[in-house]
């Protein structure tokens, strides 16, 4: 029997959870001391007044810094202060090199998680919508019990509980209200 799935897209504000946590934890440890609060479109340089990147955003107690190649979010507590301006304790190729090895790694936890009978939770984190039953190169089939639908890989971020989507479950549901009911496989 042919499973009938309903294909969604979803946009999912999955930015790498990982990728951030580590890039911090690197600069943090490089960082020189005292910094004041950095605005947006100011010029971060590293220990040597070479230019490290921009921030695009400050959402205390992080901000973001784009290097032109890659973009990641940092402490606050990792600037310090120079002549030129704000100072981060790593240099643009080694910022730009963890931040590709952050995301790397969160790919890598993320593919290993998207497996068959893993739970797939609303955007809260806990509320379960259903388990993953098929899984194949770019998508996977999640069942609801009431319906089985079509995702992509990329609409799931690994979050504290397990996989995420970027909806709630009341959103979810109404999205799928038009899926097929679940059919069952046969074997």
């Amino acid at each position: 029997m042919k499973n009938s799935t309903l294909s969604l897209a979803l946009l999912v504000a999955s930015l790498p959870f990982a990728p951030s946590a580590i890039a911090q934890e690197a600069a943090a440890s490089a960082a020189p001391a005292a910094a004041a609060t950095p605005t947006v479109g100011t010029k971060v340089y590293d220990a040597a007044g070479a230019e490290v990147g921009t921030i695009k955003s400050v959402n205390a107690p992080n901000f973001v810094i784009d290097t032109g190649k890659n973009a990641a979010t940092l402490a606050l507590t990792s600037l310090g202060s120079g002549p030129k301006g704000p100072v981060l304790g790593m240099t643009k190729e080694q910022l730009d090199a963890a931040a590709e090895k952050a995301a790397a790694d969160a790919a890598a936890v993320l593919a290993a998680a998207i497996v068959v009978d893993a739970p797939v939770h609303a955007s809260d984190g806990t509320t379960v919508l259903g388990k993953i039953a098929e899984v194949t190169e770019t998508d996977f089939v999640l069942d609801t019990g009431k319906a089985r639908v079509k995702l992509p890989k990329t609409s799931v971020a690994k979050g504290t509980n397990g996989l995420v989507i970027g909806m709630t479950a009341e959103a979810f549901a109404d999205a799928t209200k038009s899926a097929s009911p679940a059919a069952k496989t046969s074997k």
